[in-house]
């Protein structure tokens, strides 16, 4: 009876390997065929980059380790978001008088106090913002022009890279883990 066991051990080790092998590379065409070029491209290119950015979103916008789809919807937000912020801080401290409004005056004493380089950007940021080009940027018009520019900060295609993060969902959860997107980088063959 023993031997009996014993070779039905050794049938079931010797008919796994290959199975889990099989099982490995349909994972593994299934993950190259679903990863966008980009994202497959930037993978490979620079694997621990890679690896980094996708952790911090996944641990800076997921929850228990993981993150879902809603996740990286908010990592997106959040990273429009504060470009916005950036873009509206800049003219606003040329706003002496607090009126929500940069008008020439204003702008000149910015500009006469930044640095070399900040001059430049300030003026070219003041005239981008100003939609109407009567000299003055109103409050409508900076929060146009930070929208725009958070929108161009982070492009539709970039969006879409970082939704890309899903097909890393080896176990089919709805969550993408830093393990899973390890095991990805992995089964794709690209060293860390």
């Amino acid at each position: 009876m023993r031997h009996l066991m014993a070779l039905f051990w050794v049938y079931v080790l010797a008919t796994a390997a290959p199975a889990q092998e099989n099982a490995a590379r349909a994972l593994l065409e299934a993950l190259a065929e679903r990863t966008p070029g980009t994202t497959l491209k930037d993978l490979r290119g620079n694997p621990r980059g890679f690896l980094e950015e996708a952790a911090g979103v996944i641990l800076g916008y997921g929850r228990d380790g993981g993150i879902d789809a809603r996740g990286l919807e908010d990592a997106i937000a959040a990273a429009r978001a504060r470009v916005r912020a950036r873009e509206i801080r800049r003219l606003l401290e040329a706003d002496l008088n607090g009126d929500l409004a940069v008008d020439a005056r204003e702008l000149d004493i910015a500009i006469g106090t930044a640095s070399a380089t900040m001059r430049g950007r300030l003026l070219n940021w003041h005239v981008l913002a100003d939609g109407d080009r009567d000299g003055v940027v109103q409050w409508d018009e900076l929060r146009q022009f930070a929208s725009t520019a958070g929108e161009n900060a982070l492009s539709a295609h970039a969006a879409q890279a970082i939704r890309a993060l899903m097909v890393f969902d080896l176990d089919g959860n709805g969550h993408v883990t830093v393990p899973e997107i390890r095991e990805a980088i992995s089964l794709l063959r690209v060293p860390v």
